[in-house]
Formats: C-alpha cells, structure tokens, sequence
C-alpha cells in the first residue's frame, strides 16, 4: 500500500508543473500580472506561505512580491493572516471559479463601456474631419468594393434614400440592404421596368429609370455616383460636398432622368 502511495506522490509532482503553467497561462489571460499569477500557483500547491516562502518557491524579486500579493488579496483571490510576518493561503476552487468569473464579467463591461465611449467620441471626430477636398478625392475601385460602399451606405441611412439604378445586377446587389432599412427610412427608388422586393413595393415611391446612371444619395448629406458597373472597370466616387449632393438629388426630379409610373 505504501508503494503506491509513493508511486501516486510521484505521479502529481511530475503532473504539478503543467498544472500549473496551465493555471498561471489562464490567470494571465484573464487580466493578472505575471508575478500574481506565479504567485496564486505557488500558494494553491501549499496550505499557506508567507511573502518570504513565495519568494524562494518562484523567483518573484523581494521587490515585487508584495505588490503581487496586494494584487490577488485585492481581486478575492488569496486570505491574508495578520502577523509578523503575514501568511498568505489561496481561497478554494470553487470560490476562486466565481470570483474569476466575476473579474471576467467586470472585464466585460468595462471593454464594452469602452467601445461605446469610443464610438460616440469617434461620430462627431468623423463628423468635422469632412471636407470637400477629400470627398471630391475619394474613389472606391472594383465593383465588390463599390458595392460593399454602396451597402454601408444604405444601412447607415436615419431619413431618407434616393437611389437611380439602371443597371439591374447593380440594383440586385443592393435590394437586400434596401428591404432591410425599408420601415425606418423614406425610400426613393428610380429603376427599370423590373419586379421589386415585395416590401420595397409597398414602402417606396418608385419611379421609372430614363437615363444610364447610378446614383446614391443618403439622408441628403452624402452621395456615390458609381460609373462602369462592370465587374473589372467599376468605381464610384463619393462624398458629403453640398453641391454634389444638390446635383444627385436633381437627377431624381429630372424627367430626363427618370418618370412617375
């Protein structure tokens, strides 16, 4: 019975390290610093340690080790007895699981406050950087890459959408994105004598295409006139010039353009 309480003994020290590397990896992941994590492994494998013992058990300089320690005492994970000197002993798995979780939780919603701060501070940034300099400069090329424009276009659109189609693919690739913005935004649409989305059907004012062009204008603001719908020689030209913007929208009260059905 002793031999195999030896031969068990054995067979944890050698799993020991991978255990916990492993652990020390997870802990790291999950926001600690390197010393804390070396730290917490080294008191889960004894019942209790003092900042002296860790220091001999892991390498951790004397002038880190009680920072990492008031690191884990601060996020739950170790209990501190008083003394001279201080003993330190890792909480139980099972508190350890929640507590971690917990930490997890709270990463969580910090990184996603975060991204919400970022995004309302990024609009209005975005929103000053314009200038008819860069619009009248900026060129999409390639018709996946016109297209995808196109799209984003739609999707970000609060009020209002005028597109003059003709070339039908063109307007097959944007019917979709249209369907889905139909019941929050008003929908203008010029395109050839062609069926239509059924929801599209009842939610915009339709007209018939006259002229050779495609046009986009999002929320009288910004617009993209897309010039050689073929796959290869397609680009579009976009920008938020007031201008440009007056003139794509002419194109829709044009007769010359486009008719009521």
């Amino acid at each position: 019975m002793s031999e195999v309480k030896t031969r068990a003994r054995a067979l944890l020290q050698e799993a020991a390290p991978a255990s916990t590397e492993a652990i020390g990896a997870g802990l790291r992941d999950l926001g600690l610093t390197g010393y804390a994590a070396d730290a917490f492994c080294s008191l889960a494998r004894v019942s209790e340690a003092t900042a002296g013992d860790l220091v001999s058990r892991t390498g951790i300089p004397d002038s880190k080790i009680y920072y990492a320690l008031d690191e884990l005492a601060e996020k739950g994970l170790v209990e501190v007895q008083a003394g001279k000197p201080k003993t330190y002993r890792a909480i139980p798995a099972r508190e350890a699981e929640g507590r971690l979780a917990r930490l997890l939780e709270e990463k969580h919603d910090r990184e996603r406050a975060t991204v919400k701060r970022v995004a309302s501070l990024l609009e209005p940034l975005r929103a000053a950087a314009r200038s008819p300099i860069t619009d009248l400069a900026y060129i999409v090329k390639g018709l996946p890459n016109v297209t995808a424009r196109a799209r984003s276009m739609i999707g970000s659109a609060r009020k209002e959408i005028v597109l003059l189609a003709s070339d039908v693919p063109l307007y097959r690739e944007l019917e979709p994105e249209l369907v889905r913005v139909a019941r929050r935004v008003k929908l203008k649409l010029a395109v050839p004598e062609i069926p239509i989305a059924k929801e599209l059907e009842k939610a915009a004012e339709v007209r018939s295409i006259v002229c050779s062009c495609a046009i986009l204008v999002v929320d009288g603001q910004q617009v993209l006139t897309i010039t050689r719908s073929s796959k290869d020689s397609a680009y579009g030209i976009t920008s938020t010039d007031e201008t440009l913007v007056a003139l794509g929208l002419e194109y829709w009260e044009s007769p010359r353009c486009c008719v009521e059905g």
